[in-house]
């Protein structure tokens, strides 16, 4: 499998990644299909990106994109099908049909993995939702979490050793990597005064 393209999120004024797909259980009721016919990549089987915000609690979609080489705006026969799946007439939606949490990495990124969403970064801020409102919203030390697993079991540690021949492979231990995801904004979204 390979590490798949995040959705995005608007959270206190700034882009982030987000690890969730909560358009998945609407389109998938509704069988629309977001795939670009013209693309197809295999670090993002859904197909598309949305951007998401958190306003007044509640988790809203206020943009949908192709994935490509460049984003491209979703066609407005799809979208509209997306709009009427979700009752309303346009941007932005209110995520009434999503219950489950989203995870959103905060931080510097510690391990990659070539699995889905499975890196690993400083910080994870998981948001918990019952039909788009939010019920519980946490920050985790992912960081802590991960050292303290590596003392316990201190044979795993060396799997992260870039000189041993026999590695986990694909995965990577960034200690001078930048906060890098959150210099970008969705094409088209008015980004916020500084």
């Amino acid at each position: 499998m390979t590490a798949q393209s995040p959705e995005r999120i608007i959270l206190d004024g700034r882009p982030r990644e987000l690890y969730a797909q909560p358009l998945y259980r609407l389109i998938k009721h509704f069988r629309i299909d977001l795939g670009c016919p013209d693309y197809y990549s295999t670090d993002n089987y859904r197909g598309y990106i949305g951007t998401w915000e958190i306003r007044d609690r509640h988790l809203r979609l206020v943009q949908l994109s192709w994935n490509g080489q460049e984003e491209i705006p979703m066609p407005d026969g799809i979208a509209a099908r997306v709009f009427r799946a979700a009752g309303c007439t346009g941007f932005p939606v209110n995520a009434h049909w999503f219950t489950g949490s989203i995870r959103i990495p905060i931080g510097r990124q510690l391990v990659y993995s070539h699995q889905g969403w499975s890196h690993w970064f400083e910080r994870e801020r998981i948001i918990h939702f019952r039909s788009g409102e939010i019920t519980r919203d946490r920050e985790v030390n992912t960081h802590a979490m991960l050292e303290r697993w590596l003392r316990q079991y201190e044979p795993a540690s060396d799997r992260f050793a870039p000189s041993r021949s026999n590695s986990l492979g694909p995965l990577i231990w960034f200690d001078d990597a930048e906060d890098s995801t959150t210099d970008w904004w969705p094409p088209g979204y008015p980004q916020s005064p500084e």
